[in-house]
């Protein structure tokens, strides 16, 4: 029987915790079940009105895994698929992907399940409205802090705060991160996952003496991530042959015109649709001959099937776990540099930190200083990963997850074992 997200989840932690010995360095406070197990579990019935006075009834869920080294941090999707078992594995990656680039969050995650792109624009504000109700008690700028994940976004977040803000007759602007700059958020926060993609794809280039500037890349989901991935890569001299979204896959060895790919999407026609390249299947792309590969769709992309024919020299994990946990002794054995995804898309987190530190202090920072404290953000936490796995002879993965779970760990401990 097919394990879910979150068993998988668990047995990524196990392996890479082993190394660290745990139990014996924290006798008798059964620390792995402790890092294991969500501190909250919240599943709740949404029920919210469609258009024609219909009532629809959705699961709506919220996760507080862990809070050891600050508040609960984590965004809300609105996807078919979005179960507990789910939401539990995002949770628990967002824990440990706070801690690898080290800001003072803890991780959650949340969301309903519905399909979300076919509600009206009314019909989807009352949900999202509904949603922030349902979870009052839940969310909080000192607690837990959501944030944009699928199909939600600074027009989401910007309800969930007017939300938030009549119920309790104030502003409270760090109750969500990703707002709309009119609200509160922050400069660069759209484009920080991508970016933060892109920052560490450059460090680990140089590590692999790959040359980016001609270099050839693909680029799996073209939607706020990968597309932002897609269009830094072409201006620092990436030849991005191939992209693809929900739709299809477009490629052309020369190199797309990626600015241009953008505008015919963002034009409302389908990717595969561009003129300019030839169309193929999507699920072909992740085994294109190309020296970066950007993993930026859903979950176990990865499979034990496409992995062994997969080509790229540098693999960059812009989803949560786009590689199943089968799948990731094959990459080892290939020899590919991954760069793993609790490090290369912690970029969106981060600048969330950002924006809540602006909105407590109520000043905020330009553009330029938002990308240069993400940069360095995300560079030194590369080079720490990249410092311990040459000094233990491991892979990027293990050694992202020795950081995070010694951080996790050790505030745990402090803390007291309560």
């Amino acid at each position: 029987m097919e394990k879910d997200a979150f068993e998988l989840a668990k047995e990524h932690f196990y392996r890479y915790a082993e190394p660290l010995q745990l139990p014996r360095r924290y006798p008798k406070c059964d620390i792995l079940e402790r890092l294991t197990t969500p501190d909250c579990s919240i599943q709740n019935r949404l029920t919210f009105q469609r258009d024609d006075g219909s009532l629809q009834v959705c699961q709506a869920y919220r996760v507080q895994f862990n809070d050891d080294r600050g508040p609960y941090k984590g965004g809300i999707r609105f996807h078919p698929a979005v179960g507990q078992a789910e939401t539990k594995a995002l949770a628990f990656w967002m824990y440990l992907k706070t801690a690898v680039v080290n800001i003072p969050f803890g991780g959650a995650k949340g969301g309903v399940s519905v399909d979300y792109p076919s509600l009206s624009l009314q019909e989807k504000e009352r949900l999202t409205k509904r949603y922030a109700m349902v979870m009052l008690d839940v969310i909080g700028p000192e607690k837990d802090i959501p944030a944009p994940d699928v199909n939600t976004g600074e027009r989401e977040m910007g309800w969930i705060l007017d939300e938030w803000r009549m119920i309790h007759g104030k502003y409270q602007r760090g109750v969500v991160t990703g707002k709309p700059m009119s609200m509160g958020g922050s400069q660069g926060r759209r484009e920080a996952t991508g970016r933060g993609v892109v920052y560490t794809i450059t460090e680990a280039a140089k590590d692999a003496k790959l040359k980016l500037s001609g270099a050839s890349a693909a680029v799996q989901g073209f939607g706020n991530v990968g597309a932002t991935a897609a269009r830094l890569l072409h201006e620092l001299g990436v030849r991005v042959t191939a992209v693809s979204d929900v739709t299809g896959a477009i490629r052309q060895p020369k190199g797309l015109n990626i600015p241009e790919v953008l505008a015919h999407v963002q034009a409302g026609h389908a990717l595969a649709e561009y003129p300019e390249a030839e169309a193929f299947e999507r699920d072909e792309l992740i085994v294109e001959p190309v020296d970066v590969l950007v993993l930026a769709a859903l979950e176990n992309a990865v499979t034990v099937e496409n992995a062994p024919h997969i080509k790229a020299r540098l693999i960059a994990e812009g989803a949560n776990g786009p590689v199943h946990p089968a799948a990731v002794d094959i990459l080892n054995l290939r020899e590919a540099l991954v760069i793993p995804d609790i490090l290369c898309n912690a970029g969106g987190a981060t600048v969330s930190y950002f924006e809540w530190v602006q909105n407590r202090q109520e000043f905020y920072w330009t553009l330029e200083r938002v990308n240069e404290e993400l940069r360095r953000v995300m560079l030194d936490a590369y080079r720490q990963v990249a410092d311990l796995a040459a000094a233990h002879d491991v892979t990027l993965r293990d050694a992202a997850y020795r950081i995070a779970i010694e951080r996790v760990a050790e505030a745990a401990v402090r803390r007291g074992v309560q």
